[in-house]
């Protein structure tokens, strides 16, 4: 069967009223007002204010700490034209804070700007850059950076400096003893909305100014906040949503020259409007590659640029420095890959601590987004500086703060900063064993299934609810990113029509669904195998709602996120296809002795589970669903916070374990566990007939196959009888004589397999039942005990 590849997370719409809501008079649906409810967006007026961002709704900057003290300073420094030094930092954000706050204060004040270099400076304010620069500033503004930095500044205001520092990464307990500190993440703030950059938070600066009198444009400025606010993953919420949503309609017909080229550089000048994705993985990583490869100050001399011909130049070589800097972290990537798969350790942690003297220090936080990725697992890669020291970046997952995990490891760290999903951080290389241990121990509190990955479901939708308004609407929700993705939607029980392939190499496919209306479903991942892709006859899906137009043709699709064939029907196609391989086989199948196993035997192996009987099976899906199913065995399996997947999604996510309910396929699996740990009898004789090699025990959890008994004569004259009346046996066909749904099912595909194998029938399975494609005239008598498949019958009984 297909089973999905992570957990559908349904938000709870039980408790949600319907309202009325009317943007410029147009109603909006009841579905798009609960999606918002679900992302606590809940009242009225903020939904309003959601659904139509204006620039008037942006707070008040002077609820920022320190923010008037910020103001004063200014204002005396260009009544005294004192000469002022904003300190950035080297990346996307850090690079547009930086031009934000230059491109506007060098207007008033003599003002200079320092970025450093990632390699000879490091992360932070640097004091030996510092000393340098000290007699050619009297105020220091930092941007995107500076909230860790204690001795710097005391140092700074023992040489009389005025300091001001603007940031947004996590304050430690106590703040640098600046002049004004300006981050919206300080414990005492009671600024409505904590998750500004750092160009958000140099706006709000700049707000500030304009707000007491001092002429600044800064509409003209919305393209750089919301570059350097998209490309730092901020969540597209509150005052980002706004930066984001009026920015991206400016950044289409920048005035900034640098920005021009680099957009018809990076392919993008013909696109009708500019989108995050176009931000977060074209514009962004351009600006980046400076600061990974090289020198951020390309970036900087790119957006101060004024000159086409030298932009243009900049851009190309900004394009160059990406691609390269692609290549090294492909490299890296593979490379970590390569340590995690070689240590059967490695992959038992639940986070991955990883260190390589040959990393590229400027590719390691993107390669450990990957990891995380791939694996998910938080992760952090470190590689050797100069100083012998081992400096790096780290990802997290959803539901692990690394920002707060770090801390706790802070006594053998030199240095560290970031927030809940990202962070660096920089160690002694004998202090990595611990950093590890302390690390996987505190991972080891949290519940096992945050480190299995989900999908969140903003609404379950019936196809009568969807129409071309519903899905116009759903647009109304952009701009969307971190803190506000495209809306999910699960869709059940949808009927497969019209299955086909499409892209090189059968990469994608799609289908058509729907009664009166048709809808495309389309699937860009195609993870599946193809057989087992074409047999899919219905489905529920996790989707998202599109409208294509083609040649002025709308059409609309569901977009395929993961998908899941009817269980029960998914069940059912297993266990025929295990029968089938079973009749087709050339094997005189014999009985062996059970291997009885226990929990503890199974504590530290990796382990592929397999069962043959439905009701197991229907039970261990529900648990990779992590939903609660009782039983000694999945509760020795949830302490032991043992991640296991699904064979139908091994490709895409990371398992400490594997559930096969496809036992034919079994010779792909074998060779990945240390054990096969059978679930009932069938399943444990299935192995040791098909692969008497490997190492296989029973944890038999039900009994209830004891008791299937196959009468040759009644039961299979009342199957065939019923077949040529109909040619159909729905599932719950009553000339079978079970009172366990699940029997009955068994029985009835034991039946048609023996029927097949002896050439009476073609049959096909549905979602609905059994159907017969064709009968055939048997030449002889028919001895339905001379069958591979009653063979087998028999090896079970005994």
């Amino acid at each position: 069967m297909i089973f999905q590849k992570k957990r559908w997370v349904l938000k709870d719409n039980s408790n949600l009223e319907n309202m009325d809501i009317e943007i410029n008079g147009r109603k909006i649906k009841h579905q798009i007002i609960k999606v918002l409810n679900n992302r606590g967006i809940q009242e009225k007026g903020d939904i309003e204010k959601f659904l139509s961002p204006s620039l008037k709704n942006l707070h008040n900057p002077f609820l920022l700490n320190d923010m008037n003290e910020a103001v004063k300073i200014i204002h005396e420094a260009i009544l005294h034209k004192s000469r002022v030094l904003i300190y950035g930092d080297y990346d996307c954000d850090g690079v547009t804070s930086t031009y934000l706050l230059y491109s506007n204060l060098r207007n008033f004040l003599p003002t200079s700007y320092y970025i450093p270099n990632r390699f000879k400076d490091g992360y932070g304010l640097n004091l030996d850059v510092l000393k340098k620069l000290e007699d050619k500033f009297d105020i220091l503004i930092t941007v995107d950076t500076g909230i860790s930095s204690h001795n710097e500044v005391k140092y700074l205001k023992e040489k009389g400096k005025t300091i001001i520092i603007t940031d947004h990464h996590e304050p430690k307990e106590v703040l640098p003893e600046a002049d004004a500190v300006i981050n919206p993440k300080r414990k005492d703030s009671i600024y409505p909305f904590r998750d500004l950059a750092g160009v958000g938070v140099a706006f709000k600066l700049l707000h500030a100014l304009k707000s007491s009198g001092i002429n600044l444009k800064l509409s003209e400025y919305l393209d750089v906040v919301a570059i350097g606010t998209i490309a730092d993953v901020m969540p597209l919420v509150d005052e980002n949503r706004v930066f984001a949503k009026f920015g991206l309609k400016i950044l289409k017909n920048t005035k900034n020259i640098g920005l021009q080229k680099l957009i018809e550089v990076a392919g993008l000048s013909s696109k009708e409007e500019l989108k995050p994705y176009d931000v977060s993985f074209i514009i962004g990583p351009r600006l980046n590659a400076a600061g990974r490869i090289s020198d951020a100050n390309l970036a900087m001399s790119l957006l101060l640029q004024q000159d086409s011909s030298l932009a243009e130049n900049i851009a190309r070589r900004l394009d160059a420095e990406n691609r390269k800097r692609q290549e090294i972290e492909e490299k890296t990537i593979k490379e970590a890959q390569s340590l995690i798969m070689k240590n059967k350790n490695i992959l038992k942690k639940k986070i991955f601590v990883l260190s390589n003297s040959a990393w590229h220090a400027g590719v390691v936080g993107i390669a450990s987004s990957k990891i995380t990725e791939k694996y998910y697992r938080p992760s952090l890669l470190l590689t050797l500086s100069d100083e012998g020291v081992l400096k790096g970046s780290g990802r997290s997952i959803k539901g692990f703060n690394l920002f707060e995990a770090l801390k706790s490891c802070s006594e053998i760290l030199l240095k560290f900063g970031g927030h809940e999903h990202a962070a660096g951080l920089s160690l002694p290389v004998d202090n990595i064993e611990k950093l590890d241990e302390i690390l996987n121990s505190i991972a080891q509190d949290y519940h096992f299934m945050i480190f299995k990955p989900a999908i969140e479901v903003d609404l379950v939708l019936s196809l009568n609810e969807i129409d071309d308004e519903l899905i116009d609407q759903v647009y109304l929700l952009e701009p969307f990113g971190v803190g506000n993705p495209e809306p999910t939607f699960l869709i059940k029980n949808l009927v497969v029509e019209n299955f086909r392939f499409m892209g090189e190499d059968n990469k994608y496919y799609k289908f058509f669904t729907g009664n009166s209306t048709k809808y495309d479903v389309v699937c860009f991942s195609n993870l599946e195998d193809e057989d087992e892709l074409i047999s899919m006859k219905k489905v529920d899906i996790v989707c998202k709602l599109e409208r294509n137009l083609f040649n002025s043709v709308r059409k609309n699709q569901f977009n395929i996120i993961d998908i899941c064939e009817n269980v029960s029907f998914g069940v059912i196609k297993d266990l025929y296809n295990n029968l089938k391989a079973i009749r087709e086989c050339n094997l005189n199948f014999k009985r062996y002795e059970l291997n009885r196993g226990s929990l503890q035997e199974i504590e530290n192996k990796k382990c592929i589970f397999v069962a043959f009987y439905p009701h197991i099976v229907l039970n261990f899906l529900k648990f990779l669903k992590g939903e609660d199913v009782e039983g000694e065995f999945f509760e020795f399996l949830n302490k032991q916070g043992r991640i296991i997947q699904h064979q139908s999604s091994l490709k895409e996510v990371y398992f400490d374990d594997i559930f096969a309910t496809r036992l034919d396929k079994l010779n792909l699996l074998k060779d990945e566990a240390d054990l096969i740990v059978a679930l009932d009898v069938p399943s444990y004789q299935f192995v040791k007939n098909f692969y008497p090699d490997v190492d296989v025990v029973i944890l038999n959890l039900d009994n209830k196959f004891d008791g299937f008994a196959l009468q040759i004569n009644e039961e299979c004259v009342n199957v065939y009888k019923t077949f040529r009346t109909c040619e159909f046996i729905s599932y719950n066909f009553s000339g079978i004589y079970e009172s366990d749904p699940f029997l009955k099912v068994v029985k009835l595909l034991f039946i048609v397999q023996m029927f097949e194998e002896a050439g009476l029938i073609l049959a096909e399975v549905t979602h609905e039942g059994i159907e017969v494609k064709e009968f055939y005239k048997a030449q002889e008598k028919v001895n339905l005990k001379s069958t591979k498949v009653y063979n087998f019958y028999e090896t079970l009984k005994g």
